[in-house]
């Protein structure tokens, strides 16, 4: 079957260089533009036929809303597919950062994760991450499409296809962007084509 892990179009924070995590941060107009330009091209390749799941966040469920209704279909809701949290670092500036917490900004920068309050590390936001999109790939009669967030959702990636987190070894998917995976049976994945947008899906992977 083929699953869409879709991020969430652009917000305010995002465009600030703000780190949103559990923050409940909504779309810009241009991210609600970004999300009606995914709809329209995702609608050319899935029908009403898709199971369509989001993370609570009202940046993701928007965006969920748009796509859900330029196919004919519902939307599911399902909190594992929330944003990690950064807990102290939310909503702050990189400065900000910098100047409080720089060992912490070097490990982060380097492996992903980092020693700050509230911070979700990288073995948590995998789990649910996983154990949310297998248990929906079990339910869904057709395809699955997923919207969640920058950093779960490539985590979320990383742990499907049995990647390494100890880094980036797979690059961030942009605002209203999408990857298509392919899934056997559980625990098999290929993933397909990544962060591709309505400009880019007419290119050869």
């Amino acid at each position: 079957m083929d699953v869409y892990v879709v991020r969430h179009g652009q917000t305010e924070w995002n465009v600030k260089g703000l780190l949103q995590g559990s923050s409940d941060v909504e779309l810009t107009e241009a991210g609600h533009a970004q999300a009606a330009a995914t709809s329209a091209a995702l609608a050319g390749i899935l029908d009403s036929n898709t199971t369509v799941v989001t993370s609570p966040l009202v940046r993701a469920r928007d965006t969920a809303d748009a796509i859900a209704r330029a196919l004919g279909t519902g939307v599911e809701v399902d909190a594992r597919l929330r944003e990690r949290a950064y807990g102290a670092w939310e909503g702050i500036t990189p400065e900000e950062r910098e100047s409080n917490w720089p060992e912490e900004v070097k490990a982060w920068r380097t492996y992903g994760s980092a020693d700050v309050p509230g911070f979700e590390h990288h073995d948590i936001v995998r789990q649910r991450m996983v154990e949310a999109i297998e248990e929906w790939a079990e339910r869904a009669q057709g395809p699955l499409l997923v919207v969640s967030h920058g950093s779960s959702a490539r985590v979320g990636m990383q742990g499907l296809v049995g990647l390494p987190l100890d880094h980036r070894t797979l690059g961030n998917l942009g605002n209203a962007a999408w990857s298509r995976l392919t899934r056997r049976s559980r625990g098999d994945w290929t993933l397909e084509r990544h962060n591709v947008t309505p400009e880019t899906l007419g290119e050869k992977p």
